[in-house]
């Protein structure tokens, strides 16, 4: 769909998101199984490679999660941890909590230092040159020269 034809849609996806949201309130403002609300988030990481004229679109987004998975098995035992998981694309990667926050206000400081140890622990894998903005989009994406491919050893526009 293009843009254009989108924008007729977008009272409809207003008014449904919120409906949705206002079903699901109400089906469990009052959980009477002393069933848990749980939640999280997640936060979705671009991987780019920068020089100092140009960034490309890394596309070691599966090596880095396995790499990072392979971390977080080592330090299961910690009470707070991070999950990896695959984006969009081979330049992204998505950060979740490993496990989810609950209902209490005390979950809620958690959020924040999540945010921060999986910034962390992603930036702590990436190479001198890589940065991981949590953007989902790439200004240069599709043009040119917009890519960066370690296994090639060089850059591609594919």
């Amino acid at each position: 769909m293009r843009w254009e034809d989108s924008l007729e849609q977008l009272a409809y996806v207003r008014e449904h998101g919120v409906l949705q949201f206002a079903n699901l309130y109400r089906d469990c403002r009052e959980l009477r199984r002393n069933d848990e609300l749980l939640w999280g988030d997640e936060v979705e990481y671009a991987l780019l490679k920068v020089s100092a004229t140009s960034a490309k679109l890394s596309l070691r987004g599966p090596a880095v999660r396995d790499e990072l998975a392979a971390k977080e098995a080592a330090h299961a035992h910690r009470t707070e941890g991070c999950q990896w998981h695959p984006e969009y694309g081979a330049w992204m990667l998505e950060g979740t909590p490993a496990r989810p926050y609950s209902g209490y206000a005390a979950d809620l400081c958690r959020v924040e230092r999540n945010m921060r140890l999986r910034r962390r622990r992603l930036v702590s894998v990436l190479g001198p040159d890589e940065i991981c903005p949590t953007m989902v989009n790439f200004p240069a994406m599709g043009v040119g020269d917009a890519f960066y491919d370690e296994s090639s050893s060089s850059s591609s526009s594919s």
